[in-house]
């Protein structure tokens, strides 16, 4: 965030400081959202070896890291999630045999 002093005046412009980057959601909010995440994400997976999902913020991209681990635990398969771009994550389950494109997935099956 910037700050500056002035009407319109960009010469004296400084960088706000942030307090750490929390997550607004409670304990159990946050549990509930990173389930909800996992069983979309994961049925895509399941469907067709990748997905993209929109995160927006930093802790979008944690809260998502952390569904990739859930995941994981469900479909007994490695689950990679990377930045696709600035606002979105991909998932892909690591050695499945798919292809790497939306149109990827017609029949709907992963093979180990």
């Amino acid at each position: 965030m910037w700050d500056a002093h002035g009407a319109g005046d960009v010469r004296d412009v400084r960088e706000v400081p942030q307090a750490d980057a929390r997550t607004p959601l409670t304990a159990e909010e946050e549990l509930r959202s990173r389930s909800v995440f996992a069983t979309e994400i994961g049925a895509q997976l399941a469907r067709q070896g990748w997905a993209v999902f929109p995160a927006h913020t930093p802790e979008e991209r944690i809260r998502l890291f952390a569904v990739a681990r859930i995941i994981e635990q469900r479909l007994g398969h490695r689950v990679e999630a990377v930045p696709e771009d600035i606002c979105s994550m991909r998932f892909t389950v690591v050695g499945a045999a798919h292809e790497a494109g939306p149109a990827a997935g017609a029949s709907g099956r992963l093979s180990d």
